[in-house]
């Protein structure tokens, strides 16, 4: 459903393009706050801490007018999303059987997704006067990841014959070929503009409606998470 709700959208641009429509355009970069949320394994086994992941986000604008307060904009945004995990494991896979651990094993797991960025957004003026400006936006996003990267840095406990432990130290990594390579995302967020210069401050909440394949350690299966960000950026009209 997302997919022709894009589409629509980007075949409505056309049609304003064709007629003409007055339009302003800009520029725009900020920060990404980013993390991954979703669904996992067994509880049993391990216990995932998501931490987040802090990346830049920036590109450009066009807006097209529909009325005095309501418009249409689209962009093109180079965006970096992600998160940092850490994943406390209790049972191993060890020669086919799930054994329990004497000592648990922690995996702190990076994933670093990069993408070029299409939102299309509705977008409507709250408050339009010559010292204070406020609009809401929402809409969708379609996403091609051009970049990523996965690393995994751990370490497995065994018992020693001297009653202590021996670690054994784990190093994976992989630029994430087999993850999605489109995600599809609902955008809400606002703007506020301050004076009569053409630069607004907006804040941005993007929510992945796809979940992402991602890999964890190589004797667990793949885990489904969406991406999830909160961009602060700033936009200036050219």
């Amino acid at each position: 459903m997302h997919y022709l709700i894009s589409l629509l959208l980007w075949v409505m641009m056309a049609t304003i393009l064709d007629a003409q429509v007055p339009m302003n355009w800009g520029g725009k970069a900020g920060m990404n706050i980013s993390q991954h949320y979703g669904t996992k394994g067994d509880e049993g086994d391990y216990k995932v801490q998501t931490g987040l992941r802090l990346g830049a986000v920036g590109g450009l604008w066009l807006d097209f007018a529909a009325s005095e307060v309501l418009s249409l904009g689209f962009e093109a945004l180079y965006s970096m999303k992600g998160s940092h995990q850490t994943i406390t494991i209790d049972h191993l896979e060890m020669n086919g059987v799930m054994e329990e651990l004497a000592k648990p094993a922690q995996m702190k797991v990076k994933y670093h997704l990069d993408y070029f960025e299409l939102p299309v957004l509705l977008k409507l003026k709250i408050l339009d006067t010559d010292h204070l400006g406020l609009n809401l936006v929402t809409g969708s996003a379609m996403s091609l990841k051009l970049r990523g990267h996965h690393e995994l840095d751990g370490t497995v406990w065994f018992p020693d014959d001297e009653g202590g432990f021996e670690a054994l130290k784990i190093w994976e990594e992989s630029a994430l070929r087999n993850v999605n390579m489109f995600d599809f995302s609902f955008v809400y967020g606002g703007g506020l503009r301050v004076g009569r210069l053409p630069v607004c401050l907006e804040y941005r909440f993007t929510l992945g409606w796809d979940y992402l394949r991602l890999p964890t350690y190589q004797f667990f299966d793949r885990v489904e998470l969406r991406n999830q960000t909160w961009s602060l950026l700033l936009s200036s009209e050219f």
